[in-house]
């Protein structure tokens, strides 16, 4: 049987995942949430038959783990950002899904990692490439990412619709997922912090905490702060406590430039 791990930190898309690859008679041996908590797990255990991985996790994209650890065994990326394909085929990927994760999809690529790694697969492994596979693949990096653009807000009995560059940060309070625009307004939302997060450009906006997505071009300073954190002072955000944790910190720093 297939033992598999799966790096997911979006918690219902993680038990969708893992039902689908166990009605597949795989074995799914472990399921992190981020890339420190990959990286601690993989210190004391051996590496699993096969990844399946988010792209975007909680604590940065998931390319920062081969920077501290090399892998081999084979990967298949999830993601619902196209753009990062060809990244993805530079490791050592099996395929690439984009999300929601179609079943059918998920089985052909565990059938691609089997005939790969039987005694034939492995002997002709550079025939087996899909140069068609990896064509398209280059036509959608090239292609214009399809990000949110705008987000409906209610007022009483009213719609609005408001552009995300309008958006400073969003945020979540009580179970309840915010928006705060330039003009300090804030207009309750229809999607969880990690939903609103898949959508949105992530050279636009960056989670820096499971509460709160702040918005790059509306940061006003960044300060250092106790156990290696950072506090993040956003225009319009008054005396909300926006702290990035020591566990975030490099991958936010990094996205700043």
């Amino acid at each position: 049987m297939i033992k598999v791990m799966v790096i997911e930190d979006e918690g219902l898309a993680a038990r969708r995942l893992i039902k689908m690859i166990e009605a597949a008679d795989c074995d799914v041996i472990k399921h992190t949430k981020s890339i420190a908590e990959t990286l601690k797990y993989l210190e004391k255990h051996e590496e699993p038959d096969l990844y399946l991985m988010d792209i975007h996790l909680s604590d940065g994209i998931v390319f920062e783990l081969f920077q501290s650890r090399e892998l081999y065994a084979p990967i298949i990326f999830t993601t619902a950002f196209d753009q990062y394909a060809i990244k993805a085929f530079k490791q050592n990927s099996i395929d690439y899904l984009l999300k929601p994760i179609d079943e059918d999809e998920l089985n052909q690529a565990i059938d691609k990692f089997q005939k790969l790694h039987s005694p034939k697969g492995k002997k002709n492994k550079e025939s087996n490439i899909d140069l068609e596979v990896i064509s398209a693949l280059l036509h959608k990096s090239n292609a214009a990412p399809n990000f949110k653009e705008r987000i409906r807000i209610k007022i009483g009995d009213h719609f609005k619709s408001l552009s995300i560059r309008e958006i400073t940060h969003f945020y979540s309070e009580e179970k309840i997922s915010f928006c705060q625009t330039a003009d300090g307004r804030n207009y309750p939302i229809d999607y969880s912090i990690e939903a609103i997060f898949n959508e949105l450009n992530p050279n636009q906006f960056h989670r820096v905490s499971r509460s709160y997505i702040v918005n790059i071009d509306y940061i006003d300073d960044v300060i250092s702060y106790s156990n290696s954190r950072l506090k993040v002072n956003v225009r319009g955000a008054g005396n909300k406590e926006i702290i990035v944790a020591r566990d975030r910190a490099k991958a936010f720093k990094n996205w700043l430039g």
